[in-house]
């Protein structure tokens, strides 16, 4: 009888030489007895076209491709909130998108799903009519529903973002060396399909809903703050050679880019333009309107002690924290740090340590709760509201010249470049203008927005979540026998 220590199968029950215990787990089969009361259960395979027409992976392309051109080239970590991440970190050229585009064959309400990695296997997003132009990476699945298959594409990638589904992926995930992969095996997944056709077509409508909200406040966060959001780990601009005089050497750093000539003239010409003089960073926290302080870093065997957030670098993603953050603490951890790293309604954590993350930002919004920041995140927090709106500091982080020169801060350390105390220096416009403020009341009302579309993602999932039994963990022995 099966139970939390251990369980037993027989030989003829093993398929394909698999001898991964997780993959034969017994509550997971009771669980699938469960939901066919409510649901009819269908392998991911019957619902797409056969052969590589409905999955397929994409492509190894050299590193040296990255960044030669805008068109997304889509890894892993750019599947955030069922689209690919406006802010994605990677970009090719025309010649490239060529060279991949007819064997990719990506088109609108195609998947995709995360093939290998860790905590991000499984994770799907859908590919809009206004988003084709794009280059898979070879650890991203593109799958593609038949076309007699009885659901949408929208609710496949509500299904498939249950738990009742991530449960499946988990247990089909191995470990390859130093990854986790899935493999063919992900066409096994049985996917819930209510028998109640009514709720098919609300699920449906409900994701339909949700990704044309996210479109609105795509443009909308682009027209505010003037910017395609994307970062680019460029050097600096003046690519030949240009002087710098003794004088003008700063906290004794001798990094060319820190110096960019063009991002100084830049720099110059808009402040000149301005009514109002800029400030850097720095000015608002010496006026005490603004506090700038690391999190901390508690290690990896807190990870999983509970379910409080401990939001890292790769947890904010389109300004706003994740609806899903991978790692969670305990109550006593997260009351040990709380007082240095806990986060409140409206802080702004920005990105201290990475490569191309290095100067995202994020604002944290009611629906987060209780959370604690990693290191390598800034929380800034107003301590002047009269005074400062942290949505005008949203806005005015992601003007495209402060982002610029929060690059041009950045600097390698080891294995990884940070920002360090140099966000003080960063320069941006004055946040007290009127054209600010306006900024910052749109730029609230679209992260508003942005916070009810994931809520909406949660209800759209819940409508489609069978019950499952209580996950087991850990089985340390099981048994075959004949």
């Amino acid at each position: 009888m099966p139970n939390h220590l251990s369980f037993s199968i027989r030989r003829d029950q093993l398929t394909s030489r698999i001898l991964i215990p997780k993959y034969y787990d017994p509550e997971l089969t009771e669980s699938l007895g469960v939901a066919e009361q409510q649901f009819e259960l269908v392998p991911l395979r019957e619902l797409l076209e056969p052969g590589d027409a409905g999955s397929r992976l994409g492509d190894w392309i050299r590193r040296e491709h990255y960044g030669s051109g805008e068109i997304p080239f889509v890894r892993t970590s750019d599947l955030s909130h069922w689209r690919v991440r406006a802010d994605f970190k990677k970009g090719v050229s025309e010649d490239i998108y060529l060279e991949y585009a007819a064997k990719q064959d990506v088109r609108a309400n195609d998947i995709l799903m995360v093939a290998h990695g860790t905590y991000l296997v499984g994770a799907v997003a859908i590919v809009t009519a206004s988003e084709t132009r794009m280059v898979l990476q070879d650890h991203v699945f593109r799958l593609r529903l038949c076309e007699d298959a009885p659901v949408s594409a929208h609710y496949l990638l509500a299904a498939l973002t249950t738990s009742f589904c991530r449960r499946q992926i988990r247990a089909r995930q191995f470990s390859a060396d130093i990854i986790d992969k899935i493999g063919d095996r992900h066409l096994e997944v049985h996917v819930p399909i209510p028998r109640d056709q009514r709720l098919v077509d609300t699920v449906s409508t409900m994701v339909r809903s949700i990704v044309d909200g996210q479109d609105a406040a795509r443009r909308e966060i682009s027209a505010v703050c003037d910017s395609n959001m994307r970062m680019l780990r460029e050097r600096a601009e003046a690519r030949f050679a240009f002087a710098v005089p003794v004088a003008g050497i700063r906290n004794r750093v001798l990094l060319p880019k820190y110096y960019d000539p063009v991002l100084e003239a830049a720099l110059t010409q808009a402040e000149a333009a301005d009514t109002e003089p800029w400030v850097t960073v720095g000015d608002l926290v010496e006026q005490g309107m603004l506090s700038a302080a690391t999190g901390i870093e508690v290690g990896k065997l807190a990870y999983g002690t509970g379910t409080i957030p401990f939001l890292r670098t790769s947890d904010i993603a389109d300004l706003e924290v994740k609806r899903d953050p991978k790692q969670g603490v305990s109550e006593a951890i997260y009351h040990e740090h709380a007082l240095k790293a806990a986060v409140e309604s409206e802080d702004l954590l920005l990105v201290r340590d990475g490569t191309y993350l290095v100067g995202s930002t994020a604002i944290v919004g009611a629906d987060v709760g209780r959370a604690l920041v990693c290191g390598g995140l800034y929380r800034l927090r107003v301590r002047d509201r009269e005074r400062l709106d942290p949505y005008v500091l949203l806005a005015l982080l992601n003007h495209p010249l402060a982002r610029r020169q929060m690059r041009a801060r950045q600097f390698t350390r080891d294995v990884i470049d940070t920002l360090g105390k140099r966000l003080l220096e960063v320069k941006i416009p004055s946040p007290f203008s009127d054209s600010a403020r306006e900024k910052g009341r749109r730029l609230a009302e679209v992260m508003q927005h942005k916070t009810e579309l994931k809520s909406q993602i949660s209800a759209a999932i819940a409508l489609l979540e069978p019950p499952i039994p209580p996950v087991a963990r850990g089985r340390p022995g099981w048994s075959m026998r004949g």
